[in-house]
C-alpha cells in the first residue's frame, strides 16, 4: 500500500451535513458514488488524474450537490463518510437516521 493511500486512510472521518453546508454552499464538496472508495478519489484527486475525475463525472459518479440539494440535506440527520483533499471534500452518503423534526 502506498503512503499517500495510508495517509488518506487515516483522514477518512464521519461528518454531519450541517459541518459541510458551508463547504457545499462554496462549491467545494464533492458528492461520491458509493460505487468509489473515497481513498481511490483522494488519490486520484491529489494526483491531479484528470481522465480519471473525467470518466467518474461523465458517468454521474462525482457530483457537487445543487443549493437546493444543499438545503434538503439540512433537514436530515444523515451520516456522512468524508475525506478532506484541500480545498475539497469527498463525501459518501451513510443514509443513516430519519428526517430531523
Amino acid at each position: 500500500m502506498s503512503e499517500l493511500r495510508e495517509q488518506l486512510q487515516q483522514m477518512v472521518d464521519e461528518a454531519q451535513w450541517p459541518d459541510l453546508t458551508i463547504h457545499a454552499l462554496n462549491g467545494r464538496v464533492i458528492i461520491v458514488s458509493r460505487a468509489l472508495e473515497l481513498v481511490e478519489v483522494g488519490e486520484a484527486l491529489v494526483g491531479d488524474d484528470t481522465a480519471r475525475f473525467t470518466v467518474w463525472l461523465e458517468r454521474g459518479m462525482l457530483y457537487k450537490p445543487t443549493e437546493a440539494e444543499i438545503h434538503e440535506r439540512n433537514r436530515t440527520a444523515h451520516r456522512y463518510e468524508a475525506l478532506i483533499v484541500r480545498p475539497f471534500v469527498l463525501v459518501h452518503d451513510h443514509g443513516l437516521e430519519s428526517a430531523v423534526p
